[in-house]
């Protein structure tokens, strides 16, 4: 139990400071089981990115649903990592060199909350999604939870949906105890 809460204690010190630190898969596989959900999620085949992918913890999910697989982040050593795991993700520290309506999902997990420019965000995501794309949002839910991050940086449903205005919202579901999720159609 001290090693967890010693775990947990230095993983959000890390996030707050902006070290982009990434807990081990094994915890995260305690709670976040992707291949649970995204099965109901993604149908078919497509062009899928995972925006703010971090170490690439849903990108090896996300493979295998994918055409074409963009991993983006900021954190250059988090991508290296990525492209250790996934040797077929194109990984990019940025949107922009994604070709316009060429996208049939983006998934945000757990990265939104993060992203100090969300406008540019949410910009992006509207010029490479193909109309009718969808984008999958998970994340913590605003409230107390035993993990996650601190109620200051979360944001709750209600909030992506005011920032995800002209998209509409065709499904919600529930990805663990801690995270809600919502799939927008633009």
């Amino acid at each position: 139990m001290k090693k967890t809460i010693r775990f947990l204690i230095m993983y959000y010190k890390n996030i707050i400071m902006r070290h982009h630190f990434y807990p081990p898969e094994e915890f995260r596989r305690k709670f976040e089981r992707p291949e649970e959900y995204l099965p109901n999620l993604i149908k078919g085949k497509g062009v899928i990115v995972d925006y703010g992918c971090g170490n690439g913890f849903y990108c090896k999910y996300l493979i295998n649903y994918a055409i074409k697989l963009y991993c983006i982040d900021i954190n250059e050593v988090a991508l290296r990592e990525v492209k250790e795991k996934i040797k077929d993700a194109i990984v990019l520290t940025s949107p922009e060199e994604i070709n316009d309506n060429s996208v049939d999902y983006v998934l945000l997990a757990n990265s939104f909350h993060d992203m100090e420019d969300k406008e540019y965000a949410v910009r992006q995501i509207k010029r490479i999604l193909k109309e009718g794309g969808k984008v999958i949002i998970i994340d913590w839910k605003k409230e107390n939870t035993p993990i996650g991050p601190p109620l200051t940086i979360r944001m709750s449903e209600k909030e992506y949906l005011e920032w995800f205005k002209d998209f509409k919202l065709v499904n919600r579901f529930s990805p663990t105890p801690y995270h809600f999720g919502l799939v927008l159609e633009k």
